[in-house]
């Protein structure tokens, strides 16, 4: 299981390194960044089950986003991307 999470960390290095609070990626996009050979997987252009902010599926791509500390927010399949925002750390808490 492990191995297929590995697949993901170009989308966790590509998040981190964007630097942004919010970030748009067309499914192109992810093809060409982070996929050059493969391509995203079918069902990721298919099912929005795939773009889910789940820990417990690594064969899906939230392992990528989810360490990088982002979750997705928005999924267009129809028009094909998908939109990832910084999760951002509560503070309110520790006062």
């Amino acid at each position: 299981m492990q191995e297929r999470a590995k697949k993901y960390d170009a989308i966790t290095e590509y998040l981190k390194n964007n630097g942004g609070s919010q970030v748009t990626l067309t499914f192109t996009q992810l093809d060409e960044l982070l996929f050059p050979h493969s391509g995203l997987p079918k069902t990721a252009r298919t099912e929005t089950d795939w773009w889910a902010n789940d820990y417990k599926h690594p064969e899906k791509g939230a392992y990528g986003w989810l360490n990088a500390g982002y979750e997705v927010v928005q999924i267009n399949l129809r028009k094909e991307y998908a939109v990832f925002n910084q999760l951002v750390k509560s503070t309110w808490f520790s006062l």
